[in-house]
């Protein structure tokens, strides 16, 4: 008798750009498939091998093992157009996915509506105008009177001449009452010819995972964005649209609970946060986030291009907290697909300690370890943790649910002793300098979990597993 399969989880525990696809690549060879269980192209995952970086949005990030599944779940929402544009990207970078790449019939569709009215309305909490938040509105009202507005890849496939008009009628009824200069007829063309091309990917039965696993399939779920940016569990409204804690995945992923084995999550050794929201640790502060989010003209002001012009060891050794950040900004390449800033911060152990138990993590990894020697050159003290925090003058030990309490908390920093070798080239934990060793026990402390696996620089080698 064949043993039966598992599931294992791997998270972002932070705000995102943990490098969980880096991740996901590392372990890949592990399991037999591949899962998204939330999101859509609102994700950028980019995976760096001996070809080159490749960024990918909605597929998930086993690509470069062949013998792998990718399955997209039914909590995800899919963009039909942005899907089969990026299977040609991936193909065309000789990756094929025929026979490889699922997606649950049951997954909603990203309609063009969606996207007009992300563009208008969700401007102040910062999304990616992917018409992620209006797709999963959508999902829960299911009807507006008498019009269907959650379609799914299922009613597509039943009956796409009807299903067509339908989304054809949701964007008109959007164009008209916001008076925009759309052409409905080439949008709907477009969608109709997308979904012709993603259509034989498309999985009709709705226990395809099931069955895999009971015959023994071993599934590694990876999630689009990660635990802090959940959108009952993160700081709303500046959060995702979906679930992104581990209990979603099989929800979203479709699977039987009872098969679960794992949960790794991911860390970064400094932080990052897109777009607006309480971020306690970030270097600068409101200044900081008002500088990463100005634009001009609609476009981002303070590009990585702009900032690659700036002296790096004069930011970092500066007195002001938010130059520091901004050099660490450009030291470790912490900008989006757009080339926008990423907001940085600190490591946060009480936020750390909230993710962990919300989510059972098992085994942690931390990223951009090799970016932490730059703390030997900063004027206060050495590597940064927030120990503590303080909200309205009194010590708490917890991540605030309300968002306006959660930006006046006011971080406890601790300093740790720093270290000044490049790490890089060093692929055993006990060759690792002290100074680094201690901060890695440490953060298993906070945590409550081992550390299982450490990054030491962007390439899929530059890797250390502890054992």
């Amino acid at each position: 008798m064949k043993q039966i399969g598992y599931a294992d989880i791997v998270l972002g525990l932070q705000f995102g750009d943990e490098g969980k696809a880096r991740v996901v690549d590392n372990l890949a060879s592990q399991y037999d498939i591949i899962a998204r269980f939330n999101g859509g192209s609102n994700a950028g995952h980019i995976i760096v091998n001996k070809k080159g970086p490749v960024t990918i949005h909605q597929i998930p990030s086993g690509i470069f093992h062949p013998k792998t599944t990718l399955y997209i779940g039914s909590g995800c929402v899919v963009n039909i157009k942005k899907l089969a544009e990026e299977i040609k990207v991936v193909g065309d970078y000789g990756i094929g996915l025929e026979k490889r790449l699922k997606i649950s019939s049951q997954a909603s569709i990203v309609q063009p509506h969606h996207i007009l009215l992300d563009d208008l309305l969700g401007k102040s909490i910062g999304t990616l105008k992917h018409g992620i938040g209006p797709a999963y509105a959508d999902r829960a009202m299911r009807m507006y009177g008498d019009r269907l507005v959650n379609i799914r890849l299922a009613d597509v496939i039943d009956n796409p001449t009807h299903m067509f008009s339908i989304i054809k009628t949701n964007l008109k009824i959007v164009q008209k009452q916001y008076k925009l200069p759309v052409s409905v007829e080439k949008e709907i063309e477009a969608v109709e010819k997308a979904f012709a091309q993603i259509r034989s990917y498309i999985e009709i039965d709705p226990l395809y995972m099931q069955r895999r696993v009971e015959k023994g399939s071993r599934v590694l779920f990876e999630g689009a964005q990660s635990v802090m940016l959940d959108v009952v569990k993160g700081s709303v409204p500046y959060v995702t649209a979906s679930s992104t804690i581990a209990a979603a995945a099989y929800t979203g992923g479709d699977l039987s609970p009872k098969y679960h084995r794992k949960t790794i999550g991911v860390v970064k050794a400094i932080m990052s946060r897109v777009g607006y929201g309480p971020f306690p640790s970030e270097f600068g502060g409101k200044q900081s986030e008002d500088y990463c989010m100005e634009t001009y003209n609609d476009e981002t002001r303070h590009t990585k291009d702009v900032e690659a012009t700036y002296k790096v060891d004069e930011l970092i050794s500066s007195p002001e907290h938010f130059y520091v950040g901004v050099g660490l900004r450009v030291l470790s390449e912490e900008y989006g697909a757009t080339s926008a800033p990423r907001r940085i911060g600190r490591l946060d152990l009480v936020q750390l300690h909230y993710a962990a138990k919300l989510n059972g993590i098992d085994e942690l990894i931390i990223t951009k370890c090799d970016v932490l020697n730059a703390f030997s050159k900063i004027r206060h003290g050495g590597i940064p943790l927030v120990v503590g925090y303080k909200l309205d003058a009194k010590t708490i030990d917890y991540v605030p649910a309300a968002s306006d309490a959660f930006y006046r908390v006011k971080p406890i920093i601790s300093y740790e002793k720093p270290f000044i070798e490049d790490i890089s080239h060093i692929r055993s934990f006990d060759k690792l300098p002290l100074a680094l060793r201690k901060h890695i026990k440490l953060i298993e402390k906070a945590s409550g979990c081992k550390v299982v696996g450490l990054g030491v620089g962007p390439k899929r080698e530059q890797y250390i597993s502890i054992p």
